[in-house]
């Protein structure tokens, strides 16, 4: 006989756990489209011959649920009169209430205590009630928040709703135990709900939405050039505010960005040349940067794997003539023994502005052509090489 027939009270558990895993938010919420009650499981579907075929098997799960205790359940038991006798088996497993199913799965106490939280925010942010952002983080913040920090994000939603334009940092706000190390892990969290409580928000970052000042962008950029280090006051390493640089009075025949900030470190003097180091996508906020168009080239060396070449396409978009270096299939298989896995390969199709050839490294790699999320990190390739890469690029002006 299938065991599939009889569901043992570790089996009925389960698939408790797993409605409850699936619905209790929108249960603590009261969302309309939210399984009714009572909630029901099967716990068998036996024939007499199922019964007779296996009778050991049998007496062992029905022992089993006259011996279930668990508090918040009932178990129905239906008689059967078969001619071998008459028996009275487990039938169904009714909750009634998510109450119920959380005393079932041992939850009762944890479940007492978000919907506690729950009542106190509706009675202070009634916009909340029935929220889809409460649910979404249901089991962030009415279950798995300690009290103190429970407390803490209340009273800065509080804050941040009473003062919606105050233009503060956020290590500003005059909170007591509040302080910019607990808030941004957490700003997708105060994000969301804040969209609740206030409106017409829909496309507003963390910083407008709550009325904050956003902090400066800062890029860091070395100037390459001696000449050129005579106008900032002989600075070579320089790391500002992007309006800051913007404002410098700097004439590059040459930009240089390198992803990595050890490599843009170790540049050499190149005449005419400004380098900027450890950008990732921002690379675009270049563009900011008035000066840096008067440049006749702009190069781009990153890692050789999906993001890198994401990003040179980026780079692209705002300067045309980008030109690449070490990023090339050629460099990819010179290097086969220094390759590691890229954790999450860019999910872009087609990235606008690359190459025929980049793009076809690019695919190469999302497709695992050479292998299962081939990168290959820029200071991995030897510093010579490299230099002479660069050279190259750049012709005599190096």
């Amino acid at each position: 006989m299938s065991e599939a027939k009889r569901v043992s009270p570790s089996q009925a558990c389960a698939a408790v756990a797993k409605k409850w895993d699936s619905h209790h938010a929108n249960w603590l919420v009261g969302a309309a489209d939210a399984p009714g009650w009572p909630q029901t499981f099967s716990l068998h579907n036996l024939t007499e011959k199922d019964v007779l075929r296996d009778l050991p098997a049998t007496r062992e799960w029905v022992a089993g649920w006259r011996q279930w205790s668990a508090p918040g359940g009932t178990v129905e038991w239906t008689p059967r009169r078969w001619s071998s006798g008459d028996q009275e088996l487990p039938s169904r497993l009714v909750l009634a209430s998510p109450e119920d199913m959380a005393q079932v799965l041992g939850k009762g106490k944890i479940w007492r205590r978000a919907g506690e939280r729950y009542a106190a925010w509706c009675r202070q942010f009634p916009r909340l009630a029935g929220s889809r952002a409460v649910a979404r983080h249901c089991d962030d913040m009415l279950v798995g928040y300690g009290d103190a920090d429970f407390v803490r994000l209340s009273a800065l939603l509080q804050w941040l709703v009473d003062n919606p334009n105050s233009g503060r940092y956020l290590r500003q706000l005059p909170l007591a135990d509040l302080d910019t190390k607990w808030v941004w892990p957490r700003r997708g969290v105060v994000q969301d709900l804040m969209r609740q409580l206030l409106d017409g928000v829909d496309d507003l970052g963390f910083h407008a939405l709550c009325g904050l000042r956003a902090e400066p962008a800062r890029l860091r950029m070395r100037v390459l050039c001696p000449r050129l280090r005579t106008g900032v006051g002989g600075l070579c390493d320089i790391e500002a505010p992007i309006a800051e640089l913007a404002a410098l009075q700097l004439a590059p025949s040459i930009s240089l960005v390198v992803e990595n900030l050890n490599t843009g470190i170790a540049l050499p003097d190149i005449d005419g040349a400004v380098a900027f180091m450890r950008l990732g996508i921002a690379v675009e906020q270049l563009a900011a940067i008035g000066w840096l168009r008067g440049a006749q080239r702009h190069l781009y060396w990153g890692d050789l794997d999906t993001h890198g070449f994401a990003i040179l396409a980026r780079a692209r978009l705002r300067f045309p003539n980008t030109v690449s270096v070490l990023m090339d299939e050629e460099t990819l298989l010179a290097h086969r023994e220094l390759w590691v896995q890229e954790p999450t390969p860019c999910r872009v199709e087609s990235p606008e502005g690359l190459t025929v050839a980049e793009l076809a490294v690019y695919e190469g790699l999302r497709a695992n052509r050479w292998g299962e999320r081939v990168r290959l990190e820029q200071e991995r390739i030897a510093w010579p090489a490299a230099l002479e890469a660069i050279s190259n690029a750049l012709g005599p002006d190096l």
